[in-house]
């Protein structure tokens, strides 16, 4: 007896088709900015939605940490909401979450261009350059030492849906240069053009139980089935993060309280 077969590869096509027809049906009938804009990132934030676990939260957000530092304005952050407490939402459903919960920060742009790279990497920038907590975490076997932030980096990236005018994947290497910089906090680890090509910086983990045993590649480009290849590389990204880092929540209480920094 044969068994069924599902056709992952139509089913990813499928849905850049559809993504594409939706970005095309708004961009068709009005050239107003912030119009095209909201409905760019809606339907982003419902891709990742429909791809990633329900252990994600994807949305926009205002990235704080425990001084009273916030982010830019995110246009879609995948983040965690079990081992940090959500602080304050919007009417317009955007949230204001502790860094420390922040797995990955987009920036939601109508073309890859030299320009919308640098806006990106700002964005990015914004978040990373926050400062994180580490606690430890208590469950019923005993207690889990806490995280080494270092080993737990926000993976930033950018998402468009069209090319410029000149050699995308070119700027991008003109800004970034074609390997991982460890020590830049603007980096962009991954993105995508929908209708032409996707681009990562996926490191390969090797035989090993930690991130030791990472291996760092060259920016790696497809131009085509890029949603699939997109999907998939994020994701593989997320698994190297693993959990997020748990909030220490006495340094946001000496936060939260008067004066409480300056003690």
């Amino acid at each position: 007896m044969s068994r069924s077969k599902f056709d992952l590869a139509a089913a990813f096509q499928n849905k850049q088709v559809a993504l594409n027809a939706s970005f095309l049906a708004i961009r068709d009938v009005t050239s107003h900015p912030t119009t095209v804009g909201d409905q760019s990132e809606g339907d982003w934030v419902g891709l990742f939605r429909d791809f990633l676990p329900t252990r994600y939260t994807v949305g926009p957000i205002f990235a704080v940490d425990h001084t009273g530092d916030m982010s830019d304005q995110i246009d879609l952050a995948i983040y965690d909401t079990h081992f940090s407490p959500q602080w304050f939402g919007a009417t317009s459903g955007t949230r204001f979450v502790p860094v420390e919960s922040v797995y990955a920060v987009f920036e939601v742009k109508p073309e890859f261009n030299k320009k919308y790279i640098a806006e990106a990497r700002k964005k990015v920038k914004s978040v990373r350059d926050l400062e994180r907590t580490s606690a430890p975490v208590v469950y019923k076997g005993g207690t889990y030492s806490r995280q080494e932030i270092s080993l737990r980096p926000i993976i930033g990236g950018i998402l468009t849906t069209r090319q410029g005018p000149a050699s995308a994947v070119n700027g991008l290497l003109d800004i970034q240069g074609d390997t991982v910089d460890e020590a830049s906090s603007e980096f962009l680890n991954i993105g995508i053009c929908l209708e032409q090509f996707a681009f990562d910086y996926t490191p390969m983990l090797c035989d090993g139980p930690s991130q030791e045993g990472l291996v760092t590649t060259k920016i790696e480009v497809k131009d085509e089935n890029q949603l699939i290849y997109f999907a998939i590389r994020l994701f593989r990204q997320l698994q190297l993060i693993g959990s997020v880092p748990a909030v220490d929540m006495i340094k946001y209480e000496a936060g939260a309280t008067p004066g409480g920094l300056e003690d």
